[in-house]
Formats: C-alpha cells, structure tokens, sequence
C-alpha cells in the first residue's frame, strides 16, 4: 500500500463494514499508526452484544387489640335496609342469578360501571423471583461494596486507562474547544472543604493539571497549566472565590460555570463521592465552551511530517526539545505591616514579634478590602437596580439574590473600624483578641446569607437569561474598573468565604502569640465561635439547597396523566434528594435510544425524560415512581455466573452472596443498571446505561445505602424448619403448641415436630408425620377437645391422641364434605366452629357448630340426637345455626357477638342473637365511593383495632370504618403496592401477604413500614387465637425445599397520639 493510500485513509472519515472482518489493508494500517486493532468492525460487535445480551426461639407477646376491648361490638346501622348477600333459610340460585342479570342489563349507568372496572382492573406485571436481581439489601453484602467491587475496579481502572488512552488520541490537542470537552468529560467533580465551607461539585488544581497531562499526552505539568489558563481565562471553570487563576495545587478549589441553562444548578445536596460525566449535560452549545488554537500544540504544517520521520524545520512543532518552557510565576502585589511603619520601628522589633504584627496587619487590612467589597455590591448593584427601570419586581428579585448582605456589611464594618481604631493606638498592636471577641457574636447574618447563597446565585443566573436588558447592564457593570474585572458572583461568595478565612489568620496569629499574651486564651474562644458558625453555615446551607432543589422538581414535574400522578411529598420537611443524573437508555426496535433525567429521593426512584423550556428544565415523567422498597437493582458484571439468590436481605441469619448477572456480558454492559419495580403497580425490567464504572458504582451505593436505611426491621424472620418440606409437598397451615412444638398440614398429611424448637440449635428439628392424609389444607386445635383437620374439602376430627408419638395412628370421623374452609373463633361467650360449604347447585352454607361435653353414662339418647351429634372424643360439635349466601364466602371473622362474612360483592354482618343481616359499609357514604363503586375489588377480612373502629381489608386497600359502617375521615387509606391474599393483624401494623413479598403498614398512617421479600411466600398461621405470625416460602439457601418461618417482632412503638 503505498505513502498515498495511507495519507488518503488518514483524512477520511471512519468506515465501518457490515460486520465482516476488517480489510487487511485497514488494520495494517492501524497497525503503522499503533491503533488497537478489533477482529471485527463495531457493527458485528453490536450484533454479537444483542445475541449474548435471627436466634433462639421466642414466643414474642404482641398487644391484641382484638381482645382488649372489653366492650360489646355494636354496630348501629340506622336501620337500612337488610342485606340481601346472606339468608336465614335456603336461597335457589338460580332466581339469584336471573336477579343479577337483571338488574345489570337494566342499570342506566351500565357503561360507567363498565369503564370503572376497566380503569380499575388489576394490572398484575409481578417479576418472576428466579429473574428477580435486587436484594442486594442484605446486611450481609458488604461483600458486593467490598471485596466484588474492589475487585472489579481494579480490573475497570486497567480497561478505563486503555479507553481514555485511546480517546486521547481521537483529541485534537491543539483545538481548546476539543480539549475544553474532554477535560469536563474526565474530571471528577468532588465535595472538598477550603477555610472550613463545604463546596459541592469542585475539583482541585493538581486534579485538574493531571486530567489535562493525560488528555494532551505530554509529561510537561507547565504546558498543562497553560492550557488550563487558557480555559480559565475563557470562563469555561472558575476559582471557588472567584479572585485566582489556575494553580497547580491540591488545596485550590474550582468550579465549572453553569452550562445552557441556569436550572443545572441543582445539583444533589448529600452529593456523591465521586461524580464524573453522569452529572454533567451531555450536550453543548457552540458557546459554552471555549475556542481557540493552542499553538504550541498544532500539528506540523508540513503534510509529509511524522512522527516517525521529521521534517527540516528547527521550528517544528513536533521537535518538544526545541519548545522554551514558560513560567506562570504571577507578579501580586502586598500590603505589609512593615511598609507602613518608621523603618527604626522594624528594626527594632523582633523577627518572631514582626511576623507576629505583620499576620495582625493582615487581619485588618482584609477587613477593609471585605467591606469595601460589599460597599461596591451596594453602590453599583443594589442601588442602580432599585433605582433603574431594569427589572419589574426588583425589590423581590434583589431581596433573592442579595438576601442579607446589608446586614453583613453593618456587621462588617463595625469591626473594621474598630480594629483600624486598635490599630492607630500605637505602631505594635499588643493584642486584637478583644476586638474580634467583641464583635464575632454578631456573626450570625453569615449564617442565614451562606443558606440562601445557592438561591440568590439560581434567580441571578435565570434572570440574565431570560432578561435582555439586565444582562446589558451585568455586562456593563462588570467592565467598570471598579468591579476589578471579578464579576458578581465572585463578590456574591464573599461573605462566605470570609468566614472561613477568620480562623486561618486567627491561627497564624496565635501561633506567634507569647504566653503571657491575653490573646493566648481569647484566641481559640474566638475561633471555637467562628467553627460553630461554620458548621451552622454548612448545615444550613444543605437543608435549604435540599429544599429549594425539591420545590423546583415539584413545580416544574408533570405526569402523564392524572390518573398517573403520584403525591411524592416532595415538601415535607425531611424529604431529601440524594442524587440526581442522566442515563441513556439504548435503542432497539420499539423505541429509539434516549436520555433519561433520573432522581434518587430517600423515598422513591424517579425517571423523567427532560426539556428545556423558557431556560428552565421540566420534567416528564416516564415510568411511575418506584418505592425504594419495591426496587430491585442487577448490575451487569464480567464474572463468572452465579446463582441468583432471592431473599438475601430476608434472612440475615443465613449468609448469602450478592446478586449478580446470569449472563456474561460485554464490556459495554458493565455500565448498565436494570431497575425492576416489583408489586401490582410495578413495571417491567428498565435498563440504562451509566457514562463510567465509578458513576454506576455510586448509584449502587447510593440505592442500597437508602435502602438499608428505610428497612426498619420491625420484624425479623426466625427459621423454623428447613430442608424438610419438598416445593411439591406444600406446606398450607402451621399451628404453635402451647409445649413448643408444631403442627404442620402440607399436600401429603400432617406433621408434628418430635421437639419443641427452643431446643433446637440449628433449625432443623426433626419431624414426623402423624395424620397420612392428602391435601391437608387447613388444622385447628380444640383444646382438651379434638383437633380439626381439612384435606382434599372434607373435614375430619381426630382424638389429641394422635400427637403423642407412642400411640399409633388412629382413624378420625368425617364431619362435613364439600368444605372449602372453617373457622374457629369466640362469639356470644361460646366457641363456634364456622363450616363453609359450596355446592355448585346450591347456595354456600355457613354451618355454625358448637363444641359440648358429651355425657358417656348417658346410654338411651335418642338416635335422632346420635345423628346431630358428631363426637370425637368427650366433647363433640352440636349444630348452632345454618347461614346460606347466594355467592362464594371468602373468609369469616367472629366478634363479641357479630360475625362478618366476606363475598365478593361486600362484607355481611350477622347478629347471632336475632340473626338480622346488615351490610357492614354504608352505601350513602360518598366517602366510600372508592369501593361501593368498584365491581372488580373484593374483602378479604376484617379486624376490630379499637372501640367503634374496624379495619376492612380489600385485595387493593385497607381503611377503617366505625359502627355504622362509614369511613372514618380522620384515616388514611391504605393502597397495597402488591395484591395480597392474606392479611394478619400485629396492632399498630397490619400484614399484608402476597407471593413476592409482605407489606407491613402501620394501621393509622398507613406508611409503608416494611417490606420483606420472598418468593412464593404464604400465611400459614393466623393470630385470631394467639400472637404467633408464621409462614412458608422456598428456602433462598436450597432449591426444591420450603422454609417455614416465624415473624418475630422487635420493635414497640407509643401510638398514644393516636
């Protein structure tokens, strides 16, 4: 290939070839010009990146609110009409349902009644668990931040050298606009502390002269620091105070200026360690960055120069021998004390005592140089915008923008005048402590203005954007001599800064200060006052950058519809945003790549798509807000695969390994996050991509850190029994003995533990099975009676014999078929046993049964009064009462001397004295339209929690209702974020059960208080007779195995305001 195809190859854009190999004459040309050379072009490399894309065991005691109200449960319906979902005596089915048929064809709001079951139809997007990728909440993943990402920052730090060194060479050194991008690109933007203030978003010199040594590929830290002033002197970054040029320090801070729009001043307040790219917009105007030609860094301009072979010229820009090296010593000019005193005073004082006088002399002349600063704010800022016709609200807008800096400058000037004052006594000032002792309790102005800096700074930014005329007149005014070519932000930082300066010349001066010197012991008083100012300031400052960041997200973000629209709280007092970024979400055949503007508040994750409107950012929501309990995060890594393990954080006694992909994926991919919203509401899976390994490493951090925080753990799970039970012998109703011991029904019969728990060291304790019976859905145990066993809709009893293990299996007795349920519970003073029977035929019958004491001398009892009697022992279950519902009963609730039925259309409550029939919730209740007016919501159960309030749980929500069945308006409605099956009640929460997880809500707020992951999860135990919460769920640690489980409470909280 000859000289000319090779010049001809270098000037011409990049080809990129169908996904074939690279031509032979391309990559030997990489090669010539020591290129990294791929083995297939970028196109195949896409192509195959889509192809490969607790302790020992407790019984806790729980305060029941259920029996701890020692009051009759009387509801006062004001006579409406009975309720038509139960019946004293038989109902056909069939009138029912042409009844029901009728009265829906005939409703003259039947399209309304349509559409609302459509808007309120359940839209079930659950992730499957084996897919599921969070749980990275563990206590126990500190080996994930510790040791994984160690190690693979290591191996990213080697891959990300090799990236930037070959970007560097795509860099055209000597174009300032190129160098100016690339340069923002890879510094880091940090929270450092200078004088004791906290800047957010900054980076040091020395950072900034190595990020240019590496972007200009030379090893001359001088030149560097040319080309760094020369951006500097652009306005594309700025010294912290605004009054210094570039230096190659680690303790001089700098900042970059606010790029496009003023609206990129919000940045997070508790901002992350590191930030690089991800914070910084993505794109540019043409006037945003500066332009230029370094020329010392062009190119030779003879065509035939190389690298390699030189041309003649001694002035060619690629012999770097021949470049003279430059100082940028920069000429300042000082004030000394010894220059304003006689010459014989210098003289004759001591080297120790002049340096002494001359930091004092410091002290004071940079007194006057601050409140002549703020003198110039007055006279050439406050004052001509007061006066001119410049801006229309100017008082508002000066009162935001300069806040209190009248008072400062009064504070100011009075300690500046006295200590002027102590300095004209006499030519060696013999001590100032008691000036500034005097005058630094009137510091507290600084705090209020350092709080209010970020405002004034956002407000000063919109408006010369968005004003013409007030940016002629910051323009103007900038010029004047008088403004020392700093512009008004320079002089806005000020006070600020000059609080943090005190004690970096008080310290000075003590230092030099003798012991007998008074100022010895008032020194460090004064700079102990000044370091409190410096923390309120600091504090101060976050909280209201916090705030006003927050309530500019809220003004300016918009749902995409408002039955989309979620209150976030955004303007409560403890809301926080955390962080804030860009990522990219890739393209691919339904939609097109796309910058994402995402929010991390200590609540929720939020994802908005971003514009620019009247110079402001406004936000889009597009996906719905995830609770951060609901949110599971994967990073994509290059390790070898591992298991995914589902309930890391669920179990913290059982040690687990963080969750990572299944997948190996390509370099590329190990900047991605994939968020997943778990529950009824959740979306599917949503992948975006970070701009650098360290970015994606802090929202990890960031997430997981949050969520860790907001896990209150109010309860625990305790294992109870493991590697016992086969996913296929499922456990359905466990039960805890009053000896410790536990009674589990499963598919294949019932079982009893052979110890009791307590004694049991590893959870494993030895089971046995005691019933051979299949499909054992539900157990009861009758004390000193007879234990009650459901399998396969038949329910049987069976004498307390069969728990001891020396006495054989004996047969029990048939008492109901076709059973779909029962329920054992206290009413009227008695214990009843509630049968529900279905029939496909025929109505649901609800048979009431009460336990009585069977008399065995008793031989010439009627066969009539045999028959109605179903013994089992010396206590038998005598027929009380029949119900019959022309609809399905879900669950039934016993109450002092009520029961509540649960259907699919409402919720009856029966008086078992007179056995009238009432509809629990009030249809004139406009307050309870949420549910009257739903056909597609169904009860699920009811709890009495206080005298005239129940708690009525839906498959969608929760609320409360007093005696007459209307909603309580002082409550909250509970939305459930899952759709549970299953509830159980531990006052002041209530649990809400659904295969992924468990919700835990605190009854009166109605706050999500925990939530507790899992997969296949189930209730197995109830506490309508006892406190004990148990469950079941597959065991995380072992595949095809249930782990059956206890929740254990630990924490009590006074509800007395309640």
């Amino acid at each position: 290939m000859s000289s000319k195809d090779v010049l001809f190859l270098k000037r011409t854009p990049t080809v990129t070839y169908a996904g074939g190999p690279i031509p032979e004459h391309i990559k030997k040309y990489y090669e010539q010009q020591q290129l990294p050379v791929r083995k297939q072009s970028l196109a195949a490399n896409v192509a195959e990146r889509k192809k490969n894309t607790r302790t020992a065991f407790n019984n806790p005691t729980f305060q029941m609110s259920v029996d701890s109200f020692a009051e009759e449960d009387e509801f006062d319906f004001n006579d409406r009409p009975p309720s038509s979902i139960i019946a004293i005596q038989p109902v056909e089915l069939e009138q029912e349902e042409e009844k029901e048929i009728l009265v829906i064809k005939d409703a003259p709001d039947n399209d309304h009644w349509r559409n609302g079951s459509v808007i309120g139809g359940k839209i079930k997007s659950r992730s499957s668990i084996d897919t599921d990728t969070s749980d990275l909440m563990s206590p126990h993943t500190e080996s994930y931040s510790s040791v994984f990402l160690t190690k693979m920052q290591l191996k990213r730090e080697e891959q990300q050298k090799s990236i930037d060194a070959y970007r560097s060479q795509q860099v055209y050194t000597a174009l300032l606009s190129q160098v100016a991008l690339e340069f923002y690109k890879r510094i880091p933007l940090l929270i450092l502390t200078k004088d004791g203030i906290e800047y957010h978003d900054v980076f040091n010199g020395k950072e900034a002269v190595d990020k240019l040594l590496a972007i200009l590929r030379i090893q001359d830290r001088v030149e560097a620091l040319q080309v760094g002033c020369a951006l500097r002197h652009q306005g594309f970054f700025h010294d912290v105070n605004y009054d210094g040029d570039l230096k190659d320090s680690p303790n001089e801070l700098f900042a970059f200026r606010d790029l496009n729009d003023p609206s990129m001043d919000l940045q997070p307040i508790n901002s992350v360690d590191l930030q690089e790219a991800d914070s910084h917009p993505q794109t540019f105007l043409s006037s945003d960055v500066p332009n230029g030609i370094y020329t010392d860094l062009t190119d030779c301009y003879s065509p035939t120069c190389t690298n390699d072979n030189q041309c003649y010229s001694w002035s060619c820009l690629r012999k770097k021998s021949l470049k003279q090296s430059q100082s940028l010593l920069k000429e300042e000019s000082t004030k000394l004390w010894s220059q304003n005193v006689p010459e014989n005073v210098v003289e004759a004082t001591l080297p120790e005592e002049r340096k002494r006088q001359e930091c004092i002399y410091e002290l004071i002349y940079t007194e006057q140089d601050f409140v002549r600063d703020l003198e110039y704010v007055y006279n050439f800022w406050e004052c001509p915008l007061r006066t001119k016709d410049i801006i229309e609200y100017n008082e508002e807008f000066i009162h935001d923008v300069f806040f209190n800096i009248s008072e400062i400058r009064h504070v100011n000037t009075e300690l500046s005048l006295a200590l002027d004052a102590r300095q004209a006594e006499k030519y060696l000032v013999s001590s100032i402590g008691d000036v500034m002792l005097e005058h630094v309790c009137n510091f507290e102005p600084f705090v209020g203005y350092g709080a209010h800096q970020v405002i004034g700074k956002f407000y000063f930014e919109l408006e010369k954007k968005r004003n013409p005329l007030f940016a002629q007149f910051v323009q103007e005014t900038e010029r004047k001599p008088e403004s020392r070519r700093l512009e008004l932000n320079g002089y806005l930082t000020k006070p600020t800064t000059r609080l943090g300066r005190y004690n970096l010349l008080l310290r000075e001066i003590l230092k030099r200060t003798p012991d007998d010197n008074p100022d010895k012991e008032i020194i460090p008083q004064i700079m102990e006052i000044i370091t409190r100012y410096l923390t309120q300031v600091n504090i101060e400052a976050g909280k209201c950058e916090n705030s006003f960041n927050l309530e500019q997200i809220r003004k300016r973000l918009h749902f995409r519809s408002p039955a989309d629209s979620i209150d976030l709280k955004l303007d409560k007092p403890d809301r926080q945003l955390l962080m804030k970024g860009r990522m990219r979400r890739k393209a691919n055949s339904l939609f097109e790549s796309t910058d994402l503007q995402v929010f991390l508040f200590d609540h929720y994750l939020l994802f908005t798509k971003m514009k620019y409107e009247d110079h402001l950012e406004w936000y889009r929501v597009f996906r719905k807000p995830i609770p951060l309990q609901l949110l599971s995060i994967q990073v994509a890594s290059s390790t070898t695969n591992t298991r995914q393990n589902r309930a890391s954080y669920i179990l913290p006694s059982i040690s687990t390994t963080a969750t990572v992909s299944d997948q190996q994926p390509s370099k590329i991919n190990n900047l991605s996050i994939t968020f997943t919203h778990h529950g009824r509401k959740g979306s599917p899976p949503l992948t975006l991509y970070t701009t650098a390994t360290s970015i994606q490493q802090i929202w990890v951090k960031k997430i997981l850190d949050q969520k860790q925080l907001l896990n209150k753990n109010i309860f625990s799970i305790l294992p109870l029994i493991q590697n016992h039970f086969l996913t296929t012998n499922r456990v359905n109703n466990t039960m805890m003995m009053e000896d410790g011991r536990i009674l589990v029904a499963a598919d294949q019969g019932v079982y009893i533990t052979t110890t009791t728990i307590a004694a049991e060291k590893k959870n494993n304790a030895a089971m046995t099975r005691i019933i051979r019976i299949e499909k054992v859905s539900q157990i009861e145990l009758m004390p000193e009676s007879q234990l009650l066993v459901l399998a396969d809709k038949t329910l049987w009893t069976f004498p307390l014999e069969i728990l001891s293990q020396s006495v054989s299996q004996q047969r029990g007795r048939s008492v109901s078929q076709n059973t779909t349920f029962f329920h054992v519970g206290e009413c009227l003073s008695k214990t009843l046993v509630c049968v529900v029977k279905t029939n496909t035929l025929s109505p649901t019958t609800i048979r009431v049964l009460e336990p009585v004491i069977m008399d065995e001398n008793k031989k010439a009892k009627s066969m009539f009064s045999l028959k109605r009697l179903v013994r089992g022992g010396p206590i038998g279950l005598k027929p009380y009462k029949d119900l019959y519902l022309p609809s399905e009963a879900l669950s039934i609730n016993l109450l002092k001397s009520k029961m509540c039925i649960s259907s699919p259309k409402e919720i009856g409550v029966v008086d078992m004295k007179n056995l009238g029939v009432q509809a629990l919730l009030d249809p004139e209740d406009e307050k309870l339209d949420f549910v009257i007016n739903r056909q597609d919501v169904h009860p699920v159960t009811i709890y009495r929690i206080q005298f005239a309030k129940y708690l009525v749980c839906y498959n969608e929500f929760a609320f409360l209702v007093d005696q007459r069945g209307r909603f309580i308006r002082s409550s909250t409605r509970i939305d459930w974020e899952g759709t549970p099956d299953s509830f159980a009640l531990s006052y002041p929460y209530l649990l809400a059960f659904e295969p992924d997880f468990i919700e835990i809500r605190n009854v009166h707020t109605g706050e999500l208080e925990q939530v507790i992951r899992g997969k296949n999860i189930r209730c197995t135990s109830t506490n309508t007779h006892n406190t004990i919460l148990q469950g079941s769920m597959d065991d995380p640690d072992r595949d095809g195995y249930q782990l059956v489980f206890q929740l254990d409470r630990l924490v009590e909280k006074d509800l007395s305001s309640n």
